[in-house]
């Protein structure tokens, strides 16, 4: 099946990523520039028009539409995103607001970001054709999606794979979502940090890490590449709290894959892997998990997961 290059946009609070992409999964062209949402949602969605409007200069024909990856809830059918908490958004008719502002008469098309992305992996990415697969994604947050029999599944309010709105103790740490204990608390950026402060403060482990509010994400990652004790340890309490957050759905949705992506997902998959599939495999019988395959994500951006939107829409099966 041959289609029109589509584009892509991936945007969250701090950067707006856009991406030209062939439907053979070649990136024409590609895009970076600041968010800068202080300067409130029309400066913002007048900046993502102008990224799209630019990148499609470089078409040499058609173009099939526009994707696009958004941190938040949405109502994708309609085109309208509902809440993002890092942005400070509240119902705003994102395709039409951006439709309006672009240059050609392109159909736009809106998903949370890491449904954008699951569909990036399956076409061009780590679970490339694989029909049954889950997407978690680790960075200043914590995000997720789900691939069953080849179909993005949504749930009824487009919430499923919200992972990081899941308690895993509702006694447990405070948290800004107002969720004690969630999974966002200790599988993510921050939560690395928290992991890290508990064990400097049990003071049992040796490092050469600070217990100061400066300890940073990327520190602790630094430290265990050295093989400091507890940097390790870190990691690998955090990789038992990701087992514990598959074994449901490993256990409900049976998948042949897990893709691990974001930016700490990728650099400590190495770190994480281990101690969450050992965590998987205490909790869950071994028919769940005998073919499961844990992979790290090779989607060249997210935005060419944001233009598969198009290529979904438009029945293109998976490369």
């Amino acid at each position: 099946m041959q289609i029109m290059p589509a584009i892509g946009v991936d945007f969250g609070a701090t950067k707006i990523a856009t991406a030209l992409v062939t439907s053979q999964g070649d990136v024409l062209a590609s895009r970076s520039t600041l968010t800068e949402k202080e300067q409130g949602v029309e400066q913002v969605l007048s900046r993502i028009a102008n990224e799209i409007n630019t990148i499609a200069q470089v078409a040499e024909g058609d173009i099939s539409g526009v994707g696009i990856g958004v941190p938040g809830l949405l109502k994708p059918e309609e085109g309208i995103l509902v809440y993002a908490h890092n942005l400070g958004w509240n119902y705003i008719e994102l395709v039409e607001e951006i439709g309006s502002r672009l240059e050609n008469m392109l159909q736009v098309r809106i998903q949370t970001d890491a449904n954008a992305c699951i569909l990036g992996e399956h076409f061009f990415g780590a679970a490339r054709g694989c029909k049954d697969f889950l997407y978690i994604s680790i960075g200043s947050g914590l995000g997720g999606a789900v691939l069953c029999n080849g179909q993005l599944v949504t749930g009824a309010n487009n919430t499923a794979g919200f992972i990081g709105l899941y308690s895993l103790d509702p006694d447990g740490r405070p948290d800004p979502s107002g969720l004690p204990g969630n999974t966002e608390t200790v599988i993510s950026g921050r939560g690395l940090v928290t992991l890290a402060h508990e064990l400097l403060a049990d003071g049992k482990l040796s490092t050469r890490m600070q217990d100061s509010e400066e300890l940073s994400p990327e520190e602790i990652l630094e430290a265990a590449r050295e093989e400091d004790e507890l940097a390790i340890a870190a990691f690998t309490k955090m990789g038992q709290y990701l087992g514990e957050v598959w074994t449901p759905a490993v256990a409900m949705l049976n998948p042949a894959k897990i893709v691990l992506a974001g930016g700490i997902g990728v650099a400590a998959f190495d770190l994480l892997v281990s101690s969450a599939r050992m965590e998987l495999e205490r909790r869950l019988t071994p028919v769940s998990y005998a073919d499961l395959e844990i992979v790290r994500s090779s989607l060249a951006s997210s935005a060419v997961g944001a233009a598969c939107l198009v290529f979904a829409k438009a029945g293109m099966p998976p490369s």
